[in-house]
């Protein structure tokens, strides 16, 4: 039986121009290939860093045509409205005056919390206690509920989502070591990430400092870790395995507490726990003004200045910069010209399309899918991205050893 076809609707997108259709190849492999060696390159830059957006901890399985992480905001919504009881559905109805069967809050969270938000913030002005404790209720329950999905723990599943990250972060860590330390920027408030670090022994800094007790300390975001190379020296070198993440929205294991001695008030618990109060920006109507307040002062002031260093590239997966506050410093960072940012997502989303309308060469969009028999892949997903173009650092590494070695082999004949 012979194998089905790949077909692709592939694109990568320079500024306007999809660079893709000027190869004379135009086979899937070719394309495949010719993406992977341009994202090589971007490797090799000097400063280097990755925004991570809820699409990376969705993980669909094309089997079970399902999420299997965490749910991105529709199917999450939709979770939630399902779980709501008759009281909930009583205060949506009589007190906030909405219908979340309709748009826009059928296939959005961020737009339901955000009324949510208002009303409480207009019964606090006008101290209706009795309303304002109905709203809460509903506010608290949607956070429990949140919280639960991003905790995960009942999903055995997830394991294969934490193998994806692992796989992500084993791809990173390996760069040049005179090159700066990989930084992950994240929207998401799960603990993905750190539990795929942990497991590849692989340290990073949060921002948080301590051990018993950890707290949210941005000095650490200055530091290193290096080990000694000769004692009698006092020689130093920073080791390879090492990153540095910003929760930009904060995690699930966050928690405001009062501590004596303390600069700042967040605690970073070792495991969330689902009855304590999560330190999360949730879309209100002043999202953007309440990423100023301290902790998410220093975390978007740490992303504004790494997006600012000299011949910096920022790569975008699993984000469809629907976040304006995130927005607005990718936009300050063009501004500089050896700035660039990659782009993976769906060029036909509305918000891409404007990156790309902007017909500016630093800015590469690549998505789309590939089809191969009843299988259809999609390009920009984070699965694809670091299964299939996400270079392996150490394996060009070895390659090019070999490499080395033929040439020198050769000449000598």
């Amino acid at each position: 039986m012979a194998p089905d076809k790949k077909t692709a609707e592939f694109h990568f997108y320079k500024g306007n121009i999809d660079v893709l259709e000027s190869l004379e190849d135009k086979s899937v492999d070719s394309m495949i290939s010719y993406v992977k060696k341009e994202i090589l390159q971007i490797f090799d830059v000097k400063n280097l860093s990755f925004l991570l957006g809820s699409g990376c901890s969705s993980f669909e399985d094309p089997k079970a045509k399902k999420e299997i992480g965490v749910p991105t905001m529709k199917p999450l919504a939709a979770l939630l409205y399902a779980s709501l009881d008759s009281k909930d559905k009583e205060i949506l109805r009589d007190v906030i005056k909405i219908d979340v069967s309709l748009a826009p809050y059928n296939d959005n969270l961020e737009n339901f919390l955000q009324v949510l938000f208002s009303f409480n913030f207009v019964f606090e002005a006008q101290k209706d206690q009795a309303q304002k404790i109905k709203v809460e209720d509903l506010i608290n329950k949607t956070k429990k509920f949140i919280l639960e999905y991003c905790i995960n723990e009942k999903n055995a599943k997830r394991l294969e989502v934490i193998d994806l990250y692992k796989l992500f972060y084993k791809k990173l860590v390996y760069r040049n070591i005179n090159l700066s330390k990989v930084n992950i920027f994240t929207t998401n408030y799960d603990l993905y990430s750190e539990k795929a670090l942990d497991q590849l022994s692989i340290l990073y800094s949060n921002g948080f400092s301590g051990n018993i007790e950890r707290f949210f300390n941005p000095a650490t975001f200055n530091y290193a870790y290096a080990e000694q190379m000769e004692l009698s020296a006092n020689k130093w070198s920073v080791i390879d395995n090492f990153v540095y993440l910003y929760k930009l929205h904060g995690s699930v294991n966050w928690v405001e507490t009062e501590a004596t001695g303390k600069m700042f008030s967040i605690q970073e618990l070792q495991k969330p726990d689902p009855q304590m109060p999560a330190s999360m920006i949730y879309p209100t109507p002043m999202k953007q003004a309440s990423s100023f307040g301290s902790p998410y002062s220093d975390l978007f002031r740490e992303f504004q200045k790494k997006l600012m260093q000299e011949k910096n590239i920022l790569v975008t997966v699993g984000y469809s910069f629907s976040d304006e506050h995130v927005n607005n410093l990718i936009y300050q960072a063009l501004t500089i010209p050896t700035f660039r940012v990659v782009v993976f997502q769906n060029p036909n989303l509305p918000s891409v399309k404007k990156l790309i309308e902007l017909n500016d060469p630093r800015i590469w969009v690549i998505g789309g899918q590939i089809v191969s028999g009843k299988d259809i892949e999609k390009i920009h997903y984070f699965k694809y991205v670091v299964n299939d173009l996400l270079p392996d650092i150490r394996q060009e590494k070895i390659e090019q050893s070999i490499e080395n070695v033929i040439k020198a082999l050769i000449d000598k004949k």
